[in-house]
């Protein structure tokens, strides 16, 4: 167990030096360059796009503000140093980047071992899963309330398109949690590196996005180290294979849907890409709570005093885990929004890749789940093949 640890390791670190060696473009301050295919535009609309998967970005709608050039312009805010040329750009802090990159990254190692430490106990999956979308209640009223960030005013248009894409959003978040449940949450993300599988699919079929062929040929990596990977887990269930599957597929639904259904011109009042994704999961929380109660409710009670009862574990150490498993949920994406608005598209698709390698290993380290030989080899080979489906999605996407 000891030699595959060390193994899925040193995959893991070969692939960050690799990100911190060469893909790390960094953009200048003031400029936030958006992937080709992972935001699209509709004048002043960012959305979800389904020909990428690269990152939290790809799953939350990101209205753009107003360009200074043209309207169909995609970047999330544009600096006038950017737009003359005889001035000198000023460059990225790396400290700074290199301290998003560590948060991003912590918070959501602490997110799925905290997260996987309240189902070990208390396997209520929705009731698990709209609590932790209740924290960002908890977390975003008071600082709209002290004026610590602009409180959003969606247009009506705006909120009946973002109800929709709250809907998939809630529904992807509670089988996610179900699926790390009812399984090795290292396991969950080898099965979740096919997202872009499902997102190439339904895009073609329903938004008529048809990409070349050499892009869809660069997925069947991605459904071999999956089939591998799911070959050799030892604690594999259909249960946890399935859930995991089903969040594939309405995370891509979200994605493609989002991009036709957000249309339009107004978008509201302080309705940038963080508030943005604030409304969405507020949002969520409508759908969840009430589907969480309607399903588990009765055994809530009851559930909640069997987790509180077992050993090392109480009622403060049991809310305070699942407080802090909301809290990471959350803030992990907002540190995602201030990496990816630093970094070129390919450092984008490294740094994606290389943090779901980091929550393999980690929580793989953390709840010593063991992998076999051909777990390994197949969580390998489809991690390697998001990175290589992501770069030559967006090598096309250039064309």
């Amino acid at each position: 167990q000891m030699t595959s640890m060390r193994r899925l390791a040193a995959v893991g670190g070969v692939m960050a030096l690799a990100a911190c060696a060469e893909a790390f473009q960094t953009l200048p301050m003031g400029t936030a360059r958006v992937a080709v295919g992972t935001l699209g535009s509709s004048r002043r609309h960012a959305t979800w796009t389904a020909k990428s998967s690269l990152s939290p970005l790809s799953r939350v709608p990101a209205l753009l503000r107003p360009a200074a050039g043209k309207a169909g312009d995609v970047a999330l805010a544009s600096s006038s140093a950017a737009a003359e040329g005889d001035k000198e750009e000023p460059k990225t802090n790396l400290v700074l980047l290199g301290v998003y990159f560590f948060a991003w990254y912590a918070l959501n190692v602490g997110y799925n071992i905290t997260n996987k430490q309240v189902l070990n106990v208390f396997p209520l999956y929705a009731t698990a899963a709209s609590a932790q979308l209740l924290v960002a209640w908890v977390w975003l009223v008071p600082q709209w309330l002290a004026g610590i960030r602009p409180k959003p005013s969606p247009s009506k248009a705006n909120l009946e398109a973002l109800k929709k894409v709250s809907l998939l959003h809630g529904l992807g978040h509670l089988v996610t949690v179900m699926s790390m449940g009812l399984g090795a949450v290292s396991f969950v993300h080898v099965v979740k590196a096919a997202e872009p599988v499902f997102a190439a699919i339904l895009s073609a079929i329903f938004a008529g996005s048809v990409m070349a062929a050499p892009v869809y040929a660069s997925l069947l990596p991605v459904c071999a180290g999956v089939a591998i990977a799911s070959a050799g887990e030892l604690s594999f269930t259909w249960g946890c294979f399935s859930a995991a599957m089903m969040s594939n597929l309405l995370f891509a639904s979200r994605a493609v849907f989002s991009k036709i259904a957000m249309s339009g011109d107004d978008q509201g009042e302080n309705m940038d890409a963080a508030n943005t994704f604030a409304v969405v999961t507020m949002l969520a929380t409508v759908v969840c709570v009430p589907l969480a109660l309607i399903l588990e409710g009765p055994k809530i009670l009851p559930a909640w005093a069997a987790a509180t009862a077992a050993k090392g574990m109480t009622a403060q150490k049991l809310s305070t885990t699942l407080f802090l498993s909301g809290l990471y949920l959350y803030t992990y994406n907002e540190f995602a929004f201030k990496v990816l608005g630093l970094v070129s598209p390919v450092a984008q698709a490294v740094g994606n890749t290389v943090k779901r390698v980091v929550i393999l290993v980690a929580t793989s380290i953390a709840f010593a789940t063991p992998m076999t030989p051909i777990g390994i080899t197949g969580s390998t080979i489809a991690m390697a093949g998001v990175l290589v489906y992501s770069l030559v999605q967006q090598a096309y996407a250039k064309k």
